[in-house]
């Protein structure tokens, strides 16, 4: 049995249901196919006209998704019996609705351009509304089960041929019903949430469930960013768990300006497209905490008073030996406030500087002095190393090359593995010299296992967002 006809006895209106000298109305719901227990789950409903329905006229009707989507009416809730087979049994779950609204029993409505959820459709045209699904459905939903929300179809009675324009000022009235059908839906799998927001309870008893729901997706949000787990899927990060017990502590903070203007007297071409603008630059800065790593967490962290020497060029080289070094960098398009919230981040390319330029690989490897070298650097404890990352100026840009005013950017340092350090200063080290690759911008080659001490990991930072001005 297909899913349609599974779902055929719950659909009140069918297509063969269309009265007669009406718009031929049709809806189509989209929905991501999973929903989280304590995260908004939004619903897009997409109302069409029929190119041809008999009339070339507009046409004006109320319709929400309150009213016709969220009602008793409305939307019903359909659990799978099996929630591996979307086509099994389905079973109606009962939905706790409050009293229907007032005016759904109106007889007619004055016109007057502020009506709510009056929409005028010429033919081929569509309608689109975003919503929430109230908290009342989540009270009949269980982690692991699927459900299926379906449109059973509704009448609209209070609709009319023309413009809202044309209606201004004028009475409409209650008329013989335009049907739209039913059968629009989305299923998803419910889930629960592995780690709970610490401030859930607190902030639902004061706030309401469906607040709640908004103030968790910002704060689960903000925890990604911080973790840069950006984009779902994407490589994770060196964390603070990947350092290695008996290595120092070296950590990374990134700034930067939070609005970058592409108005100005600099100009720069990335892909037949010139920018103009203020130069982009994030501040990076590496601090030697003076702590050594213990093997149980931060706990066990010890302190030191021994400075250290070490390949500073390794953090920002971005070699990407692991999926999990470097820089990302990632856009989310367009909108400002709330609105730009609900785009995706998507990834942009990032040419790391540690391989730039002409590179000769059949040449002599290179000694260098550490001490005197300009990629290695010695830090006592609290002290800090700092360098600059430029991702627009008036020579080059990273910038993609449809970058308009509204985009929001975020760039953020995944982590990094430092394959030369060792305890000392530079009175300690000025004799030292290691060999380098001939074309330089390479891992150290001798030592090549750094004298067997213990790998350095340098854990990822929060990254840094602005926004694209004029």
């Amino acid at each position: 049995m297909s899913k349609a006809d599974n779902l055929s006895p719950f659909i009140k209106i069918g297509k063969n249901d269309l009265t007669p000298a009406t718009p031929r109305l049709f809806l189509e719901m989209k929905a991501k196919p999973e929903l989280s227990l304590t995260l908004p789950y939004k619903i897009e409903f997409i109302l069409r006209r029929a190119k041809k329905d008999g009339s070339n006229r507009p046409c004006i009707f109320r319709w929400s998704p309150d009213i016709n989507g969220f009602s008793p009416s409305g939307l019903i809730l359909l659990r799978h019996a099996d929630s591996s087979d979307s086509d099994g049994g389905l079973e109606t779950c009962d939905v706790n609705h409050p009293k229907p609204l007032k005016f759904l029993s109106e007889d007619s409505i004055l016109v007057d351009g502020q009506n709510a959820h009056l929409c005028e459709l010429a033919p081929g045209g569509e309608a689109r509304f975003t919503a929430s699904l109230p908290a009342r459905y989540y009270q009949a939903l269980r982690a692991g089960e699927m459900y299926t929300v379906l449109y059973p179809g509704s009448e609209v009675a209070m609709w009319d041929w023309g413009t809202i324009k044309e209606h201004l000022g004028k009475e409409m009235k209650a008329r013989a019903a335009l049907m739209i059908p039913g059968g629009a839906r989305v299923s998803f799998t419910v889930r629960a949430e592995e780690a709970p927001w610490p401030g859930r309870s607190g902030y639902e008893a004061q706030h309401g469930f469906e607040m709640a729901n908004l103030a968790e997706q910002q704060w689960r949000r903000d925890e990604a960013r911080k973790g840069m787990r950006i984009i779902e899927g994407w490589p994770a990060p060196f964390g603070p768990e990947d350092r290695v017990p008996g290595a120092p502590i070296l950590t990374v903070e990134l700034k930067c300006a939070p609005t970058i203007s592409l108005m100005g007297e600099g100009a720069v071409t990335v892909k037949a497209h010139t920018y103009t603008g203020q130069v982009c630059a994030v501040k990076l800065k590496v601090t030697y905490t003076g702590q050594v790593c213990g093997p149980n967490g931060p706990a066990s962290h010890t302190a030191t008073t021994r400075p250290i020497t070490f390949r500073s060029w390794s953090v920002v080289a971005g070699l990407h030996e692991d999926v999990r070094e470097g820089f990302d960098f990632f856009r989310r398009r367009g909108g400002s406030g709330s609105s730009s919230e609900e785009q995706p981040w998507e990834p942009c390319d990032v040419h790391e500087e540690g391989c730039e330029g002409f590179q000769i690989y059949d040449g002599p490897d290179v000694a260098v002095r550490v001490v005197e070298d300009e990629d290695f650097t010695t830090l006592q404890p609290g002290e800090s190393w700092t360098t600059t990352r430029y991702l627009h100026s008036p020579t080059r840009s990273h910038f993609p090359a449809d970058t308009a005013v509204g985009d929001v950017f975020l760039y953020g340092f995944c982590g990094a593995w430092v394959e030369w350090w060792d305890w000392g200063g530079a009175e300690e080290h000025a004799d030292t010299v290691v060999m380098l690759p001939c074309w330089i911008a390479g891992r150290v080659v001798d030592p090549r296992d750094n004298g067997r001490r213990p790998k350095l990991i340098v854990p990822h930072a929060e990254p840094v967002e602005f926004r694209i001005v004029e």
